[in-house]
């Protein structure tokens, strides 16, 4: 029974775009572009939690473009710094979830060194948790709203053993509930 759960949120995952142990991420294809608002996939299988965020370039730096002036090269800089930190997402302690290296990329396609390329481009950012007990695994604390003032909402989207979620994630509430 638990493999045919496992094979059925992994066939969930891969129709939603969701990552599965880290092998494949969605390109965020269809993903509408809301300011201020971001979208976390999420999936849950075996020891690993691997997230995916998808956050507009206006939510991270205030502009959607290449940056023109010094002042957003260190803005943009200063962001990249803070979504590569280890502190955007905690899982809950009991869980003992060490995070993998993160990945950043941007939805126009160019490198996290060059930055975006064009309008409306979000960054995308990659990370996957080994969890030591994953069945103690319950939430998950978002310090994304502390890295980016200008960040109000995260749509969540859960694949796990349990099945499948859809959850909001606020300033006010920043604490995603992993399981039911």
């Amino acid at each position: 029974m638990k493999l045919r759960t496992t094979l059925a949120a992994q066939a969930l995952a891969t129709v939603l775009g969701l990552a599965w142990a880290g092998v494949c991420w969605s390109s965020g294809a269809g993903h509408g572009h809301v300011h201020g608002q971001a979208r976390l996939d999420t999936s849950i299988t075996g020891t690993r939690l691997a997230l995916e965020l998808h956050i507009p370039m206006e939510a991270l730096v205030g502009f959607e473009r290449a940056p023109r002036n010094d002042e957003e090269r260190q803005r943009l800089d200063r962001a990249r710094q803070s979504l590569l930190a280890a502190t955007l997402f905690r899982p809950n302690p009991e869980a003992a979830c060490r995070p993998g290296t993160p990945s950043l990329s941007w939805s126009g396609g160019a490198g996290p060194a060059e930055g975006p390329d064009e309008e409306h481009t979000d960054a995308v950012l990659q990370v996957v948790f080994e969890c030591a007990d994953p069945s103690r695994l319950k939430t998950l604390e978002v310090g994304a709203f502390d890295a980016f003032s200008r960040l109000r909402r995260i749509e969540a989207r859960i694949i796990g053993p349990q099945g499948s979620a859809a959850r909001v994630v606020q300033r006010n509430k920043r604490t995603l509930e992993l399981s039911r």
